[in-house]
């Protein structure tokens, strides 16, 4: 061959396979070496026999002092029984995701999100590798947005509770004003006040359901449910505000719903009554039907609320808003419309609580369908 001519002669699957072999194992170095997290390879037994530059950062060991390291030796002590657990679920051929913090020689501490990846060989788990995320600023950021929500949760349930009772008084006080002998033009305006007391006092009342859920302080109180009597609850309401509306408004109970089940009968009867209440409060003419149906799913029964209108509908930019405190679905509401856009949110919280779902669909112009799905047992 001539020097400078390219070698020609045909390669050989050895050479073939050498050189992928070659290539291969210096492309994971590679990654390794400069992947921006803590890398780091563990044998059956839990030593370290790899680190990259990251991970030895963190820990405060030298390469030399990693490779004769136990995992136990870096984690905090509260929370090895997490990284133990992942370890043996790695060792069992799953990988793990596991939360814990690593103590480096120095004494400071780094909270980690570790990913336990096992190495498998000829069908055989020979190892561990790992991957750890400093998420110690994440979690920082996110103590903080909880104590100030914590704190807003806080100073929300404070005031209303303040306003509760003088605002009690008011609606009291004018209640007995409307039933004294007053001439038309006073009782007109007691009357005012008297309305006007009783939705504030509604707001309140939503104000402190939303701060005890959002402080998690709401327990859900099983018994006895009778779907049905809940239904009727509903519909002796309803009804004559639909006619006083002039709308019609259906109730449909399927005979395959379960005569009683074990549920919090409340919290049912509020969720449901909310999303009545909004079917008819934005419905200018039409319809409003009521549908409950159930369905088994696994060992489980569930019991299904479809609340269907022919209303204003909501816009496909606001749907993702709806279940937001303080946000209207209808920004331009006014009048009997408007509240204080806590109902939604107060009613997700609850159907969460619940384990049950509370879905929507809707067309802008045409209605809505909001469905409220929990799992009860017989």
């Amino acid at each position: 061959m001539a020097p400078g001519e390219p070698d020609r002669s045909p390669s050989t699957p050895a050479t073939l396979g050498e050189g992928a072999l070659a290539q291969s194992t210096e492309r994971y170095a590679s990654m390794f070496t400069h992947h921006p997290h803590a890398a780091y390879s563990v044998d059956p037994r839990g030593f370290f026999t790899d680190a990259n530059d990251r991970a030895l950062e963190m820990t405060g060991l030298t390469l030399e002092e990693m490779r004769k390291a136990h995992f136990a030796e870096v984690i905090h002590p509260d929370d090895l029984h997490v990284i133990q657990a992942g370890f043996e679920g790695a060792m069992g051929g799953e990988p793990q995701v596991m939360h814990a913090r690593v103590v480096s020689t120095g004494g400071e501490t780094t909270d980690i999100r570790c990913t336990a990846i096992p190495v498998i060989v000829g069908g055989e788990v020979v190892g561990v590798h790992g991957v750890s995320e400093d998420v110690t600023e994440a979690n920082r950021v996110l103590r903080e947005l909880e104590a100030a929500n914590a704190a807003k949760t806080l100073f929300l349930a404070t005031v209303s509770h303040e306003v509760r009772t003088p605002l009690a008084a008011i609606v009291g006080a004018s209640e007995l004003l409307m039933d004294s002998d007053l001439a038309p033009e006073p009782e007109h305006f007691a009357r005012i006040v008297h309305r006007s007391g009783e939705r504030l006092m509604h707001v309140v009342e939503d104000v402190l359901e939303f701060s005890g859920l959002e402080a998690h302080q709401t327990v859900l109180r099983e018994g006895a449910v009778d779907v049905r009597a809940i239904v009727e609850d509903v519909r002796s309401w309803a009804s004559c505000r639909a006619d006083g509306r002039g709308l019609a408004i259906t109730f449909t109970v399927d005979d395959a719903v379960p005569e009683t089940v074990t549920g919090d009968a409340r919290r049912i009867n509020q969720v449901i009554t909310n999303l009545v209440q909004n079917a008819l409060t934005f419905t200018e003419s039409g319809t409003v039907d009521v549908r409950v149906g159930s369905r088994p799913c696994g060992a489980t029964t569930w019991v299904d609320v479809e609340v269907r209108d022919t209303g204003i509908g909501i816009d496909a930019c606001h749907v993702s808003d709806l279940y937001q405190p303080f946000v209207q679905a209808d920004p331009l509401a006014s009048g009997d419309r408007k509240g204080v856009g806590l109902g939604l949110a107060i009613c997700r919280k609850l159907v969460d609580l619940m384990g049950g779902r509370l879905t929507v669909e809707s067309t802008l112009g045409e209605g809505s369908t909001f469905t409220f799905g929990f799992p009860v047992r017989r």
